[in-house]
């Protein structure tokens, strides 16, 4: 009997720590030790940011077939899935109405900022990201059907393309300097840290992001050089990195 006991507790003793182990089979989000559970997929889509850049995954994934489609045999199917990234993209814009009100809160960053030239450049870049978030909201506004056609100058969307074109520019050299803080600490921590890892390697996607924004920015402006494919696969490529940036922050 006393067998059978002590047989019994050591089953119990055992039942949590297998439970506690984590599956190797387990899918983790990318640069987090997060199981993608059904509570932590639920933690992402209650964020609106997290919804704003799947939803720019799914329109530029749209952007992309309808590219090569409308270049085959299947003209019609292209023509669907453009209309279907059009439609993607006017739902993202109530998403992203008043945006520009975030954009205050850099302002204490930019005022703790030692290096008085980096300093600049961070107020540079939230008065870029007010001016290019406040002039696409006044295109939105006709996009959306809130204003009639016709209201708004004709070139209102181009000249703000040329503001996000700007932002690309001072974001570029804003994440740069991030990049390179964080390269210096992990080298400083001697790879031992790898939350100090992460911080790099994110900090590496966000200036990958950036440089998409400015390829797609030069589509939007109608320069001559630009290229639909790299604006398609830019735009991709600058949704899935945005995705993941706003996932990790939900599930913190």
């Amino acid at each position: 009997a006393a067998t059978k006991e002590a047989g019994d507790s050591a089953t119990q003793e055992a039942k949590p720590s297998s439970a506690a182990a984590p599956s190797p089979l387990a899918l983790r989000l990318p640069l987090s030790d997060k199981e993608l559970t059904l509570k932590t997929l639920n933690k992402c889509l209650s964020s609106a940011q997290t919804r704003e850049k799947s939803l720019k995954v799914f329109q530029y994934s749209s952007k992309l077939l309808a590219y090569f489609l409308v270049r085959s045999a299947s003209q019609s199917l292209g023509k669907h899935f453009e209309a279907l990234a059009k439609s993607l993209s006017t739902a993202r814009r109530f998403f992203k109405f008043c945006r520009w009100f975030k954009h205050f809160e850099d302002i204490a960053d930019a005022r703790a900022e030692k290096n008085t030239t980096f300093q600049r450049l961070l107020f540079l870049d939230v008065a870029a990201n007010v001016v290019a978030d406040v002039s696409e909201d006044i295109t939105s506004l006709e996009k959306v059907g809130v204003l009639r056609k016709g209201i708004l100058p004709k070139r209102t969307e181009y000249y703000a393309n040329w503001c996000q074109l700007f932002l690309a520019v001072v974001e570029i050299a804003v994440s740069h300097v991030k990049a390179g803080r964080a390269r210096e600490k992990r080298i400083q921590a001697g790879g031992a840290s790898i939350e100090k890892v992460r911080k790099h390697q994110m900090a590496e996607l966000e200036l990958s992001k950036f440089y998409a924004d400015l390829i797609k920015a030069f589509w939007d402006c109608e320069l001559s050089f630009a290229s639909e494919l790299a604006f398609c696969l830019s735009g991709l490529w600058a949704a899935l990195v945005s995705s993941h940036k706003y996932a990790l922050r939900a599930i913190k």
